[in-house]
């Protein structure tokens, strides 16, 4: 239990089967989709899909719903992807670093820096909807929403104002995350990779002295009990995402294929005009426990995390995503910049 708390609040840090798990109504619909998520019951991400599942059994006159797999009963990403693709199950919520398994070009979503507002993140994501769908399409899966999981920011025992302030840190990166690992090299830092499983440990112990994690995803895990700073300078904006077999997907009507992805789509909206909301509030709440948030970094110092992010950038095309790509998502943003 302990272990998959731990994993609930890393991937989804508010959102947090098989055990019991219970459809939003007793009945079953004609047509059910097994979903499975690491949120626990009666997070502010599971009242959502429960939300949306009521509203979807209504508009289907019941034809359409949910069987929930709540609280990372179903295993982790890596068990959930393996899952549907034996039809065990049929939809679930993704991180990058999960969705990544799957196609690993969306990553670009996740790079460092790259984001300097919530306009941008919306922009992006809006207008490369299409192209991802499409690519995910060819993998077996539908993008049914994106699925915010916010942003990123540095907790460490120092002030981090400069990228030079992480010399001598040691420094946690999620074990397997390509990208995580070449942003702390860019910065001159030697990362110790480890499962986010483990993170509490070598906080406790030593092992480690800086991580990451947005600011309820800090307090889930209580990793603000073991550092004293945050760098208000977000690291990275986490993207997330719903994805359903495409097998299952197909087997539904046309008119129930466009309602789950009309009311999906909206709910996810709703949800993350409310997580945006409540990451705010997590800030002050972390402040007066006690954690000093350091001033965002400028002139130079800005431009030179800035140089890290584009480092990093131009490292992983080739690797991880195309670099057409790439120029794709900084076109967005130059107009997304422009019009603001």
């Amino acid at each position: 239990m302990k272990r998959w708390m731990i994993c609930l609040a890393w991937l989804c840090f508010f959102m947090v089967p098989l055990a019991a798990p219970e459809a939003a109504s007793a009945t079953r619909p004609q047509f059910l989709i097994k979903f499975a998520t690491v949120a626990p019951e009666g997070s502010t991400w599971m009242k959502a899909m429960e939300q949306l599942d009521r509203e979807i059994r209504k508009k289907s006159e019941g034809r359409l719903g949910f069987k929930f797999y709540a609280g990372g009963v179903a295993g982790d990403e890596g068990d959930v992807l393996r899952r549907m693709r034996i039809g065990q199950i049929h939809c679930a919520a993704f991180s990058g670093v999960g969705f990544g398994r799957i196609l690993p070009l969306l990553r670009v979503l996740d790079l460092p820096f790259l984001f300097q507002n919530d306009h941008e993140v919306d922009r992006v994501h809006r207008e490369l909807f299409p192209f991802f769908e499409e690519k995910l399409k060819q993998k077996g899966f539908v993008l049914l929403s994106w699925a915010e999981v916010g942003n990123v920011h540095l907790f460490s025992k120092v002030p981090i104002q400069k990228v030079t302030d992480l010399e001598g840190l040691k420094v946690w990166s999620w074990s397997g995350d390509p990208i995580a690992k070449e942003t702390f090299t860019a910065m001159g830092v030697n990362p110790i990779p480890l499962a986010v499983t483990d993170v509490t440990t070598a906080l406790n112990t030593g092992m480690i002295d800086t991580v990451y994690a947005p600011p309820l995803g800090a307090m889930a895990l209580q990793w603000q009990a073991y550092v004293n700073y945050m760098m208000a300078l977000p690291l990275v904006h986490s993207t997330g995402a719903l994805l359903i077999a495409s097998n299952h997907f197909n087997k539904l009507p046309k008119e129930l294929s466009d309602l789950l992805k009309d009311c999906t789509k909206k709910a996810m909206g709703d949800l993350t005009k409310k997580l945006r909301e409540q990451n705010l509030d997590a800030l002050n709440v972390l402040q007066e426990g006690g954690i000093t948030i350091t001033p965002a970094p400028e002139g130079k110092a800005l431009e030179r995390f800035h140089e890290v992010g584009d480092r990093v950038a131009r490292k992983m095309s080739g690797e991880v995503y195309p670099e057409a790509l790439l120029n794709q998502v900084y076109d967005v943003l130059k107009r997304a910049r422009h019009t603001r």
